[in-house]
């Protein structure tokens, strides 16, 4: 049952005096309060009624706990002040302590609250049981004799040796002696050794105070100890010798139930121990709570140590505060989770829940907790207990996977689209090209022609982009070192990014080789560096680093499709206006800009994403909003020498031929086309529409076939199962491949020899003719812009 506690709030802030308000309810006071913050308001208030205690902010805007205090002692009425305060000084709490103030406490210390009043009232009270006494010795003989005879106290009389005096009926009653026994007793006869060896002390503190205050071991006629709190006053005036009179308190009880208590409490935290025992080898929180889970009453009352490792709380924050979990929940997710926990608590069954919780420094976990229902004799429930464990690494790799998982369905579309697409594309750029050779420059057609050929250009730079990004493209890689390629493109890159953008590189020592296609890494570097410009529209710092990296199995197991092992990283880092978590998620789709309507395609990162997926690397972008973003490729480090890397020149070409040709295409309108323009060239054309067709023509055309130009992707027989079947007929036939797509097979394990010749579709009539007679041997080197790129499957910016 609570207890009654008339308070007076002297305070001009309502929420101090709700806050003073919870933790005597907590307390288990049962509370009838006023509040006052003027001199008028409060004299009004101590007139209408007794209080127990007066709580008084120390400062206020017009009146303070000094004027306060003042204003009590004119009164007279006393009752405990205690001062509350938030910012009161040592020497300012000492004086206010001079002037009459019992206690005072700080806001932030508001544990000691309970205690202090009880002491004060305690005080009060036997302030009030000496004032009795001190009446009472004024008053007649009789008066006081009756006093003590019905005194529920223990009251007597003795001299300063200890001898005793007189004794009333209660004193008597519980230290079993008649009275005249008593009277030849001394003090010192009926107290415990501990406190009669400081018999003298207690005279001598009488002997200077006039009075003296405490606890008293004493023995009844049976031996049962007692225990007495007493106050005697030491009496001169009006009597021959000086006699104390004293008056005690049986408080035994009360001692034994506060022993009882700090028995329990300690047995309590035994238990807990024990439980943390049990469950140390546990990686959670194992808890367990009373009360319903989205009430103000419900509390923790176990939490094991293991919560202070995982979120940085002590034990002790758990178990005072009541609804503590939930006040740690991430604020997006509270709501929810209060609602899943009551739901819980209501249904009795067994229940798991994921949501995050912010740790005392700040970070954000992921969690999922598992509880039962704690029921009582009758199957209501009354709590619950469970096991919260952290699951930021699963969530992680979760949404990794989730995002690869999309990512990879992505590029299966857009590769598929890419594929029937660049078909389409050769033969409109290819009869576009045609087409404007026979008219005339003034020809007013010709304007019209020129802008489809521009429309199907851009469409084709689209498609080469969807093919990087779905990793359909036909490699041809180089042992590389990454330090000479960006070396190589520096000043490319200068011209590129602008005067206002400062460009530092930080190469790394002995750098390890790579083996990947040298103009797809060069469209990396040149992407990577467009983002980082327009990240920076004023200006900034864009830094290319490499260095050799081992990945441990540790990250990869906290990054989805990476394999431990060694690698060589290239990181682009600018000082731009980084990104947030939502586009970071998004960085590498197709499509996705945050740029305005028509200054960015979408493509450029996802070609990257796609490049290095397809030379077997890993990418992650790590960024935040006005920090800058910094992307970091990881090759896979392959233990061979680096081939000499130089960006080669355009060399003279030889379009013009002869030779006889056997065309393979199963796409008829591209077959058409590739025939048209050969034969325009001069060639001669041997057609077919499949690998089994070009077989026949082999075994049944007499003459020699100089060049076999096939698609890499045909039903039946691939082109390259077609050339190698044709090597053993034709042995000094060469062959040029060509395509707009190619399945995973052939990327991944057919990938074409360093030494082949490719053509990416679409392309046009002057690029194929540069091709076959490339690959006819009438150049020294494959022309283009790029090592290893002809200018039709070259990076595009």
């Amino acid at each position: 049952m609570k207890r009654v506690l008339k308070v007076l709030h002297v305070e001009d802030q309502e929420r101090d005096v709700a806050l003073l308000a919870r933790h005597l309810s907590h307390a288990g006071y049962d509370l009838t309060s006023e509040r006052v913050e003027t001199p008028e308001t409060m004299r009004a208030a101590l007139e209408k009624q007794e209080w127990d205690v007066i709580l008084c902010d120390y400062s206020m805007p017009h009146f303070d706990a000094l004027a306060a205090l003042s204003l009590l002692k004119e009164t007279g009425l006393d009752i405990p002040f205690i001062i509350i305060s938030g910012t009161i000084g040592e020497e300012t709490a000492v004086a206010a302590m001079l002037a009459g103030a019992n206690d005072y406490l700080m806001k932030d210390n508001l544990a000691r609250l309970a205690p202090a009043i009880e002491r004060e009232m305690h005080e009060a009270e036997n302030r009030r049981a000496r004032r009795l006494a001190e009446e009472a010795l004024r008053e007649s003989e009789d008066r006081y004799r009756d006093l003590v005879e019905h005194s529920h106290d223990l009251i007597c009389t003795h001299d300063l040796e200890g001898r005793i005096l007189s004794v009333n009926q209660a004193a008597i009653k519980l230290l079993r002696y008649d009275q005249d026994t008593l009277l030849t007793k001394n003090i010192r006869d009926l107290l415990f050794s501990e406190h009669r060896d400081q018999f003298e002390n207690y005279i001598a503190e009488l002997q200077e105070d006039g009075i003296a205050q405490g606890l008293m071991s004493v023995q009844t006629r049976t031996g049962e100890r007692r225990i007495w709190e007493y106050t005697n006053t030491l009496r001169i005036e009006g009597v021959t010798a000086p006699i104390v009179r004293g008056m005690a308190h049986d408080v035994t009880e009360q001692k034994r139930a506060e022993a009882e208590k700090a028995k329990l409490t300690a047995q309590i935290e035994k238990e807990r121990q024990r439980l943390n025992n049990i469950v140390a080898t546990v990686p959670g929180v194992v808890w367990e709570a009373w009360g319903e889970p989205d009430a103000a009453t419900q509390r923790i009352n176990f939490v094991n140590d293991y919560v202070e490792t995982m979120l940085g709380y002590s034990v002790e924050e758990w178990l005072s505060t009541p609804n503590f979990w939930l006040s740690i929940v991430h604020p997006d997710d509270r709501e929810r989770t209060a609602l899943a926990a009551a739901a819980n608590f209501a249904s009795g069954r067994k229940a798991t829940m994921e949501f995050r919780w912010v740790a005392k420094d700040g970070p954000v976990l992921w969690v999922e907790s598992n509880s039962t229902v704690i029921t009582d004799d009758d199957g209501q429930p009354v709590g619950l207990r469970g096991v919260t464990i952290d699951i930021t690494e699963r969530k992680t790799l979760e949404e990794q996977l989730r995002q690869a998982q999309k990512m990879e369905a992505i590029g299966q579309l857009a590769g598929g689209v890419a594929h029937d697409f660049n078909n389409l594309l050769t033969v409109i750029t290819g009869y576009s090209d045609l087409a404007m050779r026979r008219l005339q420059t003034e020809d007013p057609l010709r304007r019209n022609i020129e802008e489809v050929k521009k429309a199907s250009d851009r469409a084709a730079a689209l498609t080469r982009q969807l093919l990087a990004f779905s990793r359909k493209q036909v490699l041809q890689p180089k042992v590389l070192d990454l330090n000479a390629v960006v070396s190589e493109l520096e000043n490319m890159l200068l011209r590129l990014i602008g005067e206002d953008i400062e460009l530092r590189t930080a190469l790394g020592a002995e750098l390890g080789s790579v083996k990947a296609d040298p103009g797809q890494i060069e469209q990396v570097l040149m992407n990577l560096a467009v983002n980082a410009r327009d990240a920076m529209p004023e200006g900034g710092k864009l830094t290319i680093e490499t260095e050799n990296v081992y990945l441990s199995e540790e990250y990869a197991a906290r990054h989805i499709g990476v394999t431990p092992g060694h690698y060589v990283m290239l990181a682009v880092t600018d000082s731009g206006t980084g990104m947030d978590e939502k586009t970071r998620a998004r960085i590498f789709e197709p499509f996705f800009t945050t740029k305005e309507l028509g200054k960015g395609t979408g493509l450029g990162l996802s070609t990257v994403y796609g490049i290095v997926k397809q030379s077997g690397g890993n990418i992650w972008v790590y960024s935040e909003v006005g920090r800058g973003t910094t992307f970091k490729v990881y090759l896979p480090h392959v233990d061979e020498g680096a081939q000499d890397y130089k960006r080669t020149p355009e060399m003279e070409e030889v379009l013009q031929g002869t030779e006889t040709i056997l065309l393979a295409e199963d796409e008829e309108l591209v077959r058409n086309l590739a025939r048209e323009v050969l034969e325009t060239y001069g060639y001669q054309v041997l057609e077919a529409a499949n690998g089994g067709a070009a077989l026949l023509i082999c075994e049944r055309y007499m003459e020699p076939i100089h060049l076999l130009v096939t698609d890499v992707v045909m039903p039946e027989l691939s082109g390259r199962a077609l050339a190698d079947r044709l090597a053993q007929l034709r042995p000094e036939m060469k062959v040029l491949y060509m395509s707009g797509y190619t399945d995973n097979a052939i990327v991944h394990q057919g990938v074409l020899d360093e030494e082949a010749n490719f053509i990416q579709k679409p392309f046009t009539p002057d690029a194929l003719a540069r091709k076959v007679s490339a690959a006819s041997g009438k150049l020294l080197c494959d022309v283009g812009l790029y090592y290893g790129a002809t200018p039709t499957n070259a990076p595009t910016y």
